[in-house]
């Protein structure tokens, strides 16, 4: 959207962006497989592969499609567990690239290598565990291909998305096979629940991929599918045409505002607000402004934290005036504010009003810490004074949805050095400040995109904020936490305030 400069200056610009993961059409694939073509070949590849179990492999020959690692992983497999050895075949559909580049000539014959390797170890007359083909395949076959086999294995470096593995599953709807997706294609982030993600550049791991897709009971092998069904079925190429063309539509229709940058308050005008004003609501951020904003990530829960002594001081001296309320809000947990609640009570924790002693700040009364509110988890709780603990949101009452949450933050935890996981009451965080900064967002919307897929009938929302990604019941902020307290039967809004 372009907005006019005026003046002369030079016209400025708004920009839309979104990202619009294309689909297939599973209608075809379905279509397909009730044609009697497919339906003879479909028997003809049983009665080829009868008593063995048929791993497919469909890639173009590419660096980016991590072949070479699939057979090694394969050999593993059959290295770990030799029982399988004559009941198990990989057959790579290795469709030719650039075949006149020497590098991808060079990867052509490693393969093979591989090939030749695994066969001679594992092979006998009648059986070779590695069948390799350097050729695209019809349509009608690839469909046939995709129905008989027991598992598919998608183990790219890198890909954008990798329709393979959506190809498979709209395939599958009778056999229900296990879909092994590398966790760098694209498809990973749509499909994650519906299929054994696995690390390429592990061979064991992909080999643990292998066996698990072969030896998982029917009943998750449907669940499983179930959920990647779902996915293909809903998110199709004509979906995806739609989405893009409705957000095109939007986009030239958005407003030109654009926003203005924030201003500066005038301190003598704020001095004078101040000392007129009746009744004051002062809000402090604990993150920043009381506390180090590092500490939020670095500081383990069960390690306290505490005011310094000028702070101390200060806020003592905010609350000894009856027209000061003071609100301090955080991501901490209810603990840690309490932790604060006391620096400043001191002695009137116990009662009546602390005395301040000689290197300490001047004491304050019970009765004055009653103004001194807090807000804990971005919102999700609040307290007034010496008062309970209040949830302020209904959605806030279930927390059935963090378990699933911390496993998935958990996942990427591992995969990203020196990032965290946070596990709060009510609220959890995957912080990455420290990390790796080019990996940690590129995992951060991994994990968005997963939790938005995953967490859609949850009473849930995902904030992405810098170097960290929350998760949070909905209608839980700061903002609304802040309505909470001054809405309240005691609150500010009982009277006039300036």
């Amino acid at each position: 959207v372009r907005e006019g400069g005026g003046g002369g200056a030079p016209p400025r610009h708004s920009v839309r962006v979104d990202a619009f993961p294309i689909g297939i059409d599973p209608r075809r694939f379905r279509r397909a497989l009730d044609s009697a073509e497919v339906k003879d070949r479909i028997i003809d590849i049983q009665r080829q592969y009868a008593g063995v179990k048929v791993i497919l492999g469909v890639d173009r020959v590419d660096y980016i499609k991590g072949i070479p690692h699939k057979l090694l992983a394969f050999e593993t497999f059959l290295e770990t567990h030799p029982s399988y050895v004559g009941k198990v075949v990989l057959l790579q559909i290795a469709v030719p690239t650039r075949t006149d580049v020497p590098d991808y000539q060079k990867l052509r014959a490693a393969s093979h290598e591989l090939v030749g390797r695994i066969n001679g170890r594992f092979g006998s007359p009648g059986y070779a565990p590695v069948q390799y083909l350097d050729k695209s395949v019809d349509f009608g076959e690839l469909v046939a291909l995709y129905y008989t086999s027991a598992a598919c294995v998608v183990s790219s470096l890198r890909d954008g998305m990798n329709l393979v593995a959506y190809e498979y599953v709209a395939c599958q709807q009778a056999q229900k096979g296990v879909l092994v997706l590398s966790e760098f294609a694209g498809a990973a982030q749509a499909l994650g629940a519906g299929c054994v993600r696995v690390n390429p550049y592990d061979t064991r791991e992909l080999a643990r991929g292998f066996h698990l897709a072969l030896s998982m009971p029917a009943e998750q092998r449907g669940v499983l599918h179930e959920y990647a069904e779902q996915y293909v079925t809903k998110f199709t190429s004509q979906a995806w045409a739609q989405a893009f063309l409705s957000q095109l539509e939007r986009g030239a229709q958005a407003p030109t505002a654009l926003s203005t940058p924030a201003l500066h308050l005038p301190l003598p005008r704020v001095v004078d607000t101040y000392a007129s004003a009746s009744r004051r609501l002062i809000v402090l951020g604990v993150g920043g402004a009381l506390l180090p904003m590092a500490s939020e990530a670095d500081t383990p829960p069960e390690q306290a934290e505490h005011l310094s002594l000028e702070l101390t001081h200060t806020l003592r001296a905010l609350l000894r005036d009856p027209s000061n309320t003071l609100l301090l809000v955080s991501g901490r947990r209810r603990a840690a504010l309490l932790e604060l609640f006391r620096d400043v009570a001191g002695g009137a924790a116990d009662g009546g009003e602390d005395v301040a002693t000689p290197g300490q700040p001047p004491g304050v009364a019970a009765d004055d810490m009653e103004r001194l509110w807090l807000l804990s988890e971005n919102g999700v709780y609040a307290r007034r004074g010496w008062g309970p603990w209040e949830l302020t949101s209904q959605a806030a009452q279930e927390a059935g949805w963090i378990e699933q949450v911390e496993e998935m933050m958990r996942y990427f935890e591992e995969r990203t050095p020196r990032s965290r996981v946070d596990r709060r009451e009510r609220t959890i965080r995957w912080s990455y400040h420290s990390a790796n900064p080019a990996l940690g967002a590129q995992h951060a919307s991994n994990l968005v995109e997963s939790l938005e897929k995953s967490l859609s009938n949850a009473p849930v929302e995902t904030l992405w904020d810098v170097h960290a990604v929350e998760v949070r019941p909905h209608g839980s902020s700061l903002g609304l936490g802040l309505m909470h307290q001054v809405t309240s039967e005691d609150g500010f809004l009982e009277e006039d305030m300036e």
